[in-house]
Parts: C-alpha cells; sequence; structure tokens
C-alpha cells in the first residue's frame, strides 16, 4: 500500500482494543532509509520545543511506526504510547 506522507497528518489514531490515541500531528522520517519510523500525537513544529520536551513527546506522545497493524479510514497500533512517569513530590 502506498500514500501521500501528508494523507497521515490529522488521521485519527486507535489502538487494536478501539482506544483512541489522537491525531497524527507529526511524522518522523529516516531520511537515509526513506521510511516512516513514528507518529505523534503532539505536534514538534510550534515554536522553539526544548530537547527535553522533544525527548518527553517521542517517549510518550508517539508510536513507533512498525507498531502501527493497519491504516485505512484511521491508523490502528498495536500498542499504547507509554505515560509519563510523574515525580513524586518531596515533603
Amino acid at each position: 500500500m502506498s500514500m501521500k506522507l501528508s494523507e497521515l497528518y490529522g488521521m485519527d489514531i486507535f489502538t487494536d482494543k478501539a482506544r483512541y490515541l489522537g491525531k497524527v500531528e507529526d511524522v518522523i522520517l529516516n531520511l537515509d532509509g526513506g521510511e516512516v519510523m513514528r507518529l505523534t500525537l503532539e505536534p514538534l513544529r510550534e515554536g522553539v520545543l526544548s530537547k527535553d520536551r522533544v525527548g518527553s513527546i517521542l517517549r510518550t506522545k508517539s508510536i513507533k511506526y512498525s507498531d502501527v497493524s493497519e491504516i485505512g479510514d484511521v491508523i490502528m497500533s498495536r500498542v499504547e504510547p507509554k505515560p509519563e512517569k510523574r515525580h513524586k513530590l518531596k515533603t
């Protein structure tokens, strides 16, 4: 199957268990290999993001393209993004 990269933007992403994850906000490419690596659920292109914020989005608000099981009217993913770890406040 082939499709334009621009068609991925804004598509809804669900898990294989029908849990809604969000919309594709950005696409991470491997330019050397000519392949899609990740789909993000939060935009990376808004202004200048810190390196830590980009890392957080890639860890907790994106899915690997290899985890995509189906693309049709929506995108189906075999896995969910890992939730961000919350740090306990010291009292």
